[in-house]
């Protein structure tokens, strides 16, 4: 699955723009597995658009509940809006609120409970993989947010090395492929319906990178950030996926 990640990004006259571009350009190439997360504010116009499309179209973030909590969209408020998917644990999240695996492990219980599928972001900081603690960093991680709950069938993993986001570094697509086993055997180990789960690549993927990622057994996808801000370049992206991986 290819997700976009726009963050906050967009604005009503230029989504329909990259909208009409984007379905224009998926005409030929037909994939089936899209995902794209915009705004709270630009959701129902991106729905709109493209309701015509096999397009999932989910939410980058949701809170633990509703009622007194400003400015928070509610689990109940999302399935009202006939979300797809929601992004939870994203570093920016981690990082910029403070979100902890305790506070992410209550949103993806959230999302369990409204049976909305949830896709868990989670990387090392370059410190962590220059030390050689990735693994030990990205279990600790899957640990406190997931393992001992219930685990949803329809779970998704996105990897996204800190050091890598919007920086234009990444690390070896066969590195990759490896943390992605390494991924699913921890979950699926915990499982008691011995579930792997798909697990998604980001960091500074692109047009020219992808095919490199694509080719690996274990990488299931990419949540694309910055790159899925040019429908052009994201349909590129969604064509070299379509190749590789949907034979």
């Amino acid at each position: 699955m290819i997700i976009a990640n726009w963050k906050a990004n967009g604005d009503f006259e230029s989504n329909k723009v990259w909208c009409n571009r984007f379905i224009e350009r998926m005409s030929s190439i037909g994939s089936k597995s899209i995902g794209i997360a915009p705004s709270h504010l630009h959701f129902n116009q991106i729905k709109s658009d493209l309701k015509d499309h096999d397009i999932e179209i989910g939410f980058q973030d949701i809170d633990i509940e509703g009622g007194a909590r400003t400015g928070s969209i509610s689990p109940s408020m999302a399935i009202d809006s006939n979300i797809s998917f929601c992004l939870i644990g994203h570093s920016e999240r981690r990082e910029i609120f403070n979100e902890d695996n305790n506070y992410i492990s209550k949103k993806y219980q959230a999302l369990t409970k409204h049976n909305i599928k949830p896709i868990l972001c989670i990387g090392e900081s370059y410190k962590e993989f220059q030390a050689g603690k990735t693994e030990k960093k990205l279990q600790s991680q899957i640990e406190k947010c997931i393992l001992g709950k219930t685990i949803q069938e329809n779970l998704i993993i996105a990897y996204e090395p800190i050091w890598a986001i919007g920086t234009g570094n990444t690390p070896k697509p066969k590195d990759v492929n490896t943390i992605h086993e390494f991924i699913k055997d921890v979950v699926q180990s915990a499982s008691e319906k011995n579930l792997r789960p798909k697990v998604l690549y980001g960091g500074s993927v692109n047009k020219l990178n992808a095919p490199d990622f694509f080719v690996e057994k274990n990488i299931d996808g990419a949540l694309i950030g910055g790159a899925s801000l040019d429908a052009n370049v994201f349909s590129d992206i969604i064509e070299i996926f379509s190749r590789h991986k949907e034979k």
